[in-house]
């Protein structure tokens, strides 16, 4: 028979409210069960402990401060203790099979299934008709409710629209899911003890972001306080929103064996334009290892032509770049470099190269103009390069011709959902839950409820801040 830890009189030690939760406390990495149930009984409280490690602490921790010296807690130990094998084997055979997060959608294979590259255009030529007839709709939509001269130019994030438009995930879920790769890269940057070799892999960290991201439907918005979490592979990953206008969300994520982390700030930024669409993720986004060296990098712009005419491209345009903040190093990479200006366009259907060609190099910092405010991002005349890039960020990357990354080989890994999500995990909405479901008009309903608290939460707080102003 198996034994638990039983306690008489819980609430003499533990808030009542304790008692509603369940505590899990998932390693998707070992497999290992690490649970701990708690059961709301009026009478007493039983606690079932996978590890008699977690037992021991559980005691150690409360015993001093909240157990009446009757009850007998080394009696209980000694009694789980004895059946703990058993317990353990029991517990890990029925636990639910580890799965990765579901997605209608096969996001990673976006390049190859609904794009075709070709020097004949600006950018990628994307094929999905189902997907381009929805968004055709949407812009419509806003253009007949706000008209054409008060949506140009505004930021997509800030104006309420239909749920028929939406991607099924939430906009920190995208940033997540666009860091599949990252466990793997970061691995191998980390064992590089060569600067440069450590530069390349993080750049190829940074390619492989832009061609998870270039889906057209629009994330579910999240509100202020709503969070995220998850695992992939190594990385375990939090984000949470903390800012509305512009659309703000915080993150840190840590390796298990702390050989690296990320973390920052990410502004979502997206604007509207006579027949395009221009997307950028702004903010600071720090990748830091455990030996001290620090990087920052920042993604380039991408742009989505033809919303409502023409044929739909999709490309990242301008310039990005990646500083090492310990050596001094920055990443120059140019996107499109030999796309044909306006009156060469006028006379000439083609470029010398693909659209999603990148070329770029390694130089000193000092020898690089950082632009902070756009992507204007300059080199300085007879700058010293120390490496050169090319290739295509939808095909693959090379560093003085050897190839670092390929598209067929890229090295995704699952994205697992974390047994202790908070309250506020935005999976938990009722907009995103409807949705998912394919119940358009409930989950429409529910956006509309969820839009009604946001706009009184936005009003109390500008009341508090107008109150206490100094």
């Amino acid at each position: 028979m198996s034994k638990s830890l039983i306690i008489k009189n819980p609430l003499v030690f533990m808030n009542e409210a304790y008692f509603k939760k369940k505590v899990l406390i998932d390693d998707f990495e070992s497999g290992e069960a690490k649970i701990i149930y708690v059961y709301d009984i009026p009478s007493e409280i039983i606690i079932t402990f996978p590890e008699n490690n977690l037992c021991s602490e559980f005691i150690k921790k409360y015993n001093d401060n909240f157990f009446e010296e009757e009850f007998n807690y080394k009696l209980q130990i000694e009694e789980f203790n004895s059946t703990f094998e058993k317990e353990q084997e029991k517990l890990t055979k029925n636990l639910p099979e580890k799965t990765p997060f579901f997605y209608h959608y096969e996001y990673e294979k976006i390049i190859l299934n609904d794009y075709e590259n070709s020097n004949q255009k600006s950018g990628l030529i994307y094929h999905d008709e189902e997907k381009k007839k929805i968004i055709s709709e949407g812009i419509k939509y806003l253009i007949k409710k706000f008209g054409q001269n008060l949506i140009q130019g505004k930021n997509v994030l800030n104006i309420s629209l239909p749920v028929f438009l939406f991607d099924k995930r939430t906009l920190q879920e995208v940033f997540c899911y666009e860091l599949r790769a990252a466990p793997y890269y970061l691995t191998h940057a980390y064992y590089c003890t060569d600067k440069m070799e450590r530069l390349k892999w993080i750049t190829v960290l940074l390619i492989s972001i832009c061609h998870v991201s270039c889906f057209q439907t629009k994330p579910f918005n999240p509100i202020i306080g709503e969070t995220f979490q998850c695992k992939i592979g190594s990385l375990s990953l939090y984000t949470e929103q903390t800012v509305n206008h512009p659309c703000t969300a915080n993150f840190y994520g840590v390796d298990d064996e702390k050989r690296f982390k990320i973390y920052g700030h990410i502004i979502a930024d997206a604007s509207i334009g006579l027949n395009s669409v221009s997307a950028q993720k702004l903010g600071k986004f720090y990748i830091e290892f455990k030996d001290g060296q620090k990087y920052r990098i920042r993604t380039p712009p991408a742009t989505i032509e033809g919303y409502t005419m023409g044929e739909r491209l999709y490309n990242y345009v301008d310039r990005t770049v990646i500083e090492d903040l310990s050596n001094n190093y920055v990443v120059f990479i140019v996107f499109n470099p030999d796309k044909a200006g306006f009156l060469k366009s006028l006379f000439s259907t083609s470029q010398n190269s693909l659209p999603d060609t990148i070329r770029g190099y390694v130089y000193k910092k000092d020898d690089v103009e950082i632009s902070e405010k756009d992507n204007n991002h300059e080199v300085k005349k007879n700058a010293t390069s120390f490496l050169e890039i090319e290739g295509g960020w939808s095909r693959n990357i090379n560093f003085d011709g050897d190839e670092y990354w390929d598209i067929e080989d890229n090295k995704l890994l699952n994205m697992y959902p974390v047994g202790y999500s908070l309250p506020s995990d935005g999976r938990k909405r009722l907009d995103y839950i409807e949705f998912a479901k394919d119940n358009v008009e409930k989950a429409q309903v529910e956006k509309e409820k969820l839009e009604v608290l946001q706009r009184n939460d936005r009003k109390l707080r500008k009341e508090w801040m107008e109150k206490n102003k100094k």
